[in-house]
């Protein structure tokens, strides 16, 4: 009896509950360590992206303006708090209530702990060769991370990190 008893004991193989409470001890470490690193990153994600969607929206622009029939196409850039930009043909146009003729709206709604410092309306004739050169548009983190965004004379709209150290963004010039 007592060898059937000992016999079964170890065939039951599983984990222990002490097992279990130290892979979840370790599990909760880690975790604890990779959160942070984590919330950095994906800050940096939202500053990239809001810096390449204003490019991206600069380039629709100066491409839109080409079109036949398109005329004059406005950036409309608001800094500040509650900052947005907007592309269409209204000059000066409000970003929080767009008027008719907006091709599109980004808002600080969109890209949360990102703030735009610094902006600069801009616009693109298709009648013209060059294109207005210069700043556009500064974005910063609250850990201090920025990108710029820069239009070249060719019309050409890139995305630079003004302190330089970026490994995705060329320093600005």
């Amino acid at each position: 009896m007592r060898s059937r008893v000992l016999a079964a004991r170890s065939r039951a193989r599983g984990i222990t509950l002490i097992e279990c409470v130290i892979a979840v001890a370790i599990v909760a470490a880690l975790m604890s360590i990779a959160l942070p690193s984590f919330g950095e990153a994906m800050a940096r994600a939202r500053l990239r992206a809001a810096a390449q969607d204003l490019a991206l929206d600069l380039g629709n622009a100066r491409l839109e303006s080409v079109r036949p029939g398109a005329g004059l196409v406005h950036v409309s850039v608001r800094a500040g708090a509650n900052w947005c930009w907007s592309v269409g043909t209204v000059v000066d146009a409000d970003c929080h209530q767009p008027p008719q003729g907006t091709l599109h709206v980004a808002r600080s709604d969109d890209y949360p702990g990102v703030v735009l410092t610094r902006g600069v309306d801009t616009h693109f004739d298709g009648r013209d060769t060059l294109a207005p050169a210069g700043f556009a548009a500064e974005f910063e983190l609250a850990q201090g991370q920025q990108l710029r965004v820069q239009v070249t004379p060719l019309g050409r709209a890139i995305v630079c990190a003004p302190q330089g150290g970026s490994r995705d963004f060329p320093r600005c010039s």
